[in-house]
């Protein structure tokens, strides 16, 4: 391969993960426009500066996602204790009631 086969796809390479960086990115449109719109004129220091910060901005978001996630389960588990103790109220009810129908009987 050609070195300039090896730099186009290299090239091509940075191209991809810089889309994608910028589409996961939980940032407003305007700025991911600004910033695809520099892209071009950015040299290679710019680039991987951009790319750790839309890394950095990802992070963020997926830290924030997993403590959502984590407080819609305890959420979720907190309703679940909350209806079984009161299906098993009623189950121990309806026991002692079918006792005591039992013990007349």
């Amino acid at each position: 391969m050609s070195s300039q086969e090896e730099f186009e796809k290299s090239a091509k390479a940075i191209g991809e993960r810089l889309a994608l960086l910028l589409v996961a990115a939980d940032l407003p449109e305007d700025v991911k426009t600004g910033f695809a719109a520099m892209i071009p004129e950015m040299t290679p220091e710019q680039l991987d500066r951009l790319m750790a910060i839309l890394e950095a901005n990802i992070s963020d978001t997926s830290a924030k996602q997993e403590a959502e996630l984590h407080n819609a389960v305890q959420n979720a588990q907190a309703v679940y204790e909350s209806q079984r103790q009161v299906a098993e109220e009623k189950a121990m009810a309806e026991l002692d009631e079918i006792e005591t129908i039992l013990k007349a009987g």
